[in-house]
């Protein structure tokens, strides 16, 4: 019976390398055109609202475990949003 292993392992370093390898490019690559002009990136102007909150942020929402989240309180704050959480 340990015989039998062998070609599972084999074949299994053999799935892993395969899926590790890159692409291979068989075609040289076609140069794009880009144009001489770019357009100039225009930005809207932040709108807040009456408290003073950007408005992208005025926004509040129930946590699961009870309690609530208020988007204004995260203004100039580097935030991660965790949307998965176990139960």
């Amino acid at each position: 019976m340990p015989y039998l292993h062998l070609p599972s392992t084999l074949l299994g370093i053999a799935l892993v390398a395969a899926a590790c390898a890159g692409d291979i490019q068989t075609t040289a690559p076609t140069a794009t055109a880009t144009p001489a002009t770019t357009s100039p990136v225009t930005t809207s102007p932040v709108t807040t609202s009456p408290t003073g909150t950007p408005t992208i942020l005025d926004w509040e929402a129930t946590l699961i475990g009870g309690g609530t989240i208020n988007g204004g309180d995260l203004a100039g704050h580097d935030t991660l949003f965790w949307f998965w959480a176990p139960t």
